[in-house]
């Protein structure tokens, strides 16, 4: 109902003539009201309900729509006169008041409007109140609200556990999140230990709990929530007091009259890590987004544990490998088949899901995926190659013009170069014959991405070639932040790069340049620009 006002009741274009036309427009106007599916009643001054549409209101008993109640003892429940009243508001001021209240009588939110109505000296003769039943469209704002704020935990975390931050400390953020997110008093993760027992090694709510204290389960009692979630490896959800006798195994949690809970597994049901859980003192009911957010959070930190554990077994294999040129030929093949291949699988399946997804948390959570895949693939590509030149024995060289080369490893890059928006020179010199291999193209894309990474968007890359009487230096000139005197000694070495804060990268692309060159009997070195800033990567080869 709109907030227009109305000069009597009377029905536009029909003239009321006598007593039985008035009673046609009121049972007409019975009619209209009752065809309204929300609840309507019409209050006069005196604060009684002269009229209303009785059928759309179960919950008020039938003893009290006799005569001509009070609305506030029929509506209300109460014997007075609300405070505010805001019917009182509307027929002192004329204006419509809207406002959403607990109906007393059902205990579901309503939505009500106040309309009044004008006489023919615009008096305020009586009101109209139209009730509206919002409390589903509430439910859905409240799921609503609460599926974003756990999106957002879990895309927090998510970033958190992709970074190169402390285990710990994303075991921490984790539980602080989960609680705060489901408002439980309670949350934890659970490790399991070899020994049998699980230990806490994160927890909201257990800080004055001691490693002495029952908080060590063993996990043989199969009474106990957690064992039930390690041996199933499905979710465990308690809503009521079926915690004190369903699992019993937890003490502690009687101790602390928690009565509902929530346990998720982290990690393979074949290879457990521990348990994330909540528990609250308060008779609660979990939902599936509830259970579903849980196990996200469980599995971002399957994931970053998973992550670390291959980041370690990765470098203890590395430092085995450096000893046995053998084991470096079989790292080859592994980086190539068993790494490579996945990686290429979830590149293509995050950029699908990067299509067809809508939801701006997943996307940003998408995006880093994404990244940190290919800064993956990139150190697996540049790794491989590396390892196959170190054990080059036979490279084959034949006098070849240095210019296609160069201008081969541009094409290469063009899209990358224009992505950015730079521009970039080179003025060939036609006759710039050396001896080079096959390798050669590769020092070249690797100089020119080296310059693309760094330079500003927009900049200029420069490429020359500097004839030095015996030899060629060919020279790739940038405008990014430049090196440091410090740092220029040991950026071709493996593995090292210079302000490892901002520069991202394996390390790999120079030490790669540099073996090449050093192939060829040649040099490679950089050296600053001497227009102020960024720097100058040279490589310098013998004439043919």
């Amino acid at each position: 109902m709109t907030c227009s006002t109305q000069r009597g009741i009377d029905i536009p274009g029909y003239e009321v003539k006598n007593e039985e036309e008035k009673d046609f427009q009121l049972d007409l106007l019975r009619k209209v009201l009752g065809s309204v599916q929300d609840h309507i009643v019409v209050i006069d001054r005196s604060m009684r309900i002269v009229m209303s549409n009785w059928k759309h209101c179960d919950s008020v008993p039938a003893r009290d729509k006799q005569g001509h109640p009070y609305c506030y003892s029929c509506l209300m429940k109460r014997s007075t006169p609300c405070e505010p009243c805001y019917m009182l508001e509307v027929l002192t001021t004329g204006r419509c008041r809207k406002y959403e209240i607990e109906d007393p009588l059902d205990g579901k939110t309503k939505s009500v409007e106040l309309s009044p109505i004008l006489d023919e000296e615009h008096n305020v003769v009586m009101v109209v109140r139209h009730t509206k039943d919002v409390s589903e469209r509430k439910n859905v704002e409240r799921i609503l609200k609460m599926r974003e704020s756990q999106h957002a935990a879990v895309a927090r975390l998510g970033q958190q556990g992709l970074s190169d931050g402390d285990l710990d400390s994303l075991m921490k953020e984790a539980v602080r999140l989960v609680a705060l997110t489901l408002n439980v008093e309670y949350c934890r993760i659970m490790r399991q230990e070899k020994a049998g027992n699980t230990v806490m090694i994160a927890g909201v709510g257990w800080e004055d709990e001691t490693k002495d204290s029952d908080i060590d389960a063993h996990i043989d009692d199969s009474s106990n929530i957690l064992c039930y979630t390690l041996y199933s490896g499905e979710p465990a959800v308690v809503m009521d007091r079926e915690t004190k006798d369903r699992f019993s195994g937890y003490s502690l949690l009687r101790d602390h009259g928690l009565v509902s809970g929530m346990d998720v597994l982290i990690g393979r049901k074949d290879r457990p890590f521990g348990t994330l859980s909540v528990h609250t003192a308060q008779s609660r009911v979990f939902t599936e987004d509830d259970i579903h957010f849980m196990q996200s959070v469980a599995n971002v930190l399957a994931e970053s544990i998973n992550r670390r554990e291959n980041e370690e077994n990765l470098h203890r294999y590395t430092r085995v490998l450096e000893s046995s040129t053998e084991l470096k030929v079989l790292f080859t093949d592994i980086l190539t088949h068993d790494l490579l291949n996945p990686a290429n699988i979830i590149r293509g399946f995050t950029e699908e899901l990067l299509i067809i997804e809508d939801d701006k948390d997943k996307i940003r959570l998408l995006d880093k995926v994404h990244s940190n895949n290919e800064k993956l693939i990139d150190m697996i590509e540049s790794a491989t190659k590396f390892i196959k030149l170190e054990s080059v024995s036979d490279v084959k060289f034949q006098e070849q013009d240095i210019v296609p080369i160069i201008e081969r490893a541009i094409r290469s890059l063009r899209d990358y170069i224009d992505k950015k928006g730079l521009t970039l020179v080179f003025n060939p010199v036609p006759g710039c014959v050396v001896h080079a291999s096959p390798l050669m193209e590769e020092v070249f894309i690797n100089l020119l991405s080296n310059a693309i990474k760094y330079s500003p968007e927009k900049e200029k890359i420069i490429v020359s070639i500097r004839d030095l009487g015996n030899e060629y230096r060919i020279q790739v000139t940038d405008f990014g932040s430049g090196i440091s005197n410090q740092d220029k000694p040991m950026i071709f070495d493996r593995f090292k790069r210079a302000d490892k804060g901002s520069v991202k990268g394996s390390g790999l692309g120079l030490a790669i340049v540099k073996r090449i060159i050093d192939l060829h009997k040649g040099k490679a070195g950089v050296d600053d620009n001497p227009l102020g800033r960024g720097s100058i990567f040279w490589v310098s080869l013998k004439k043919a």
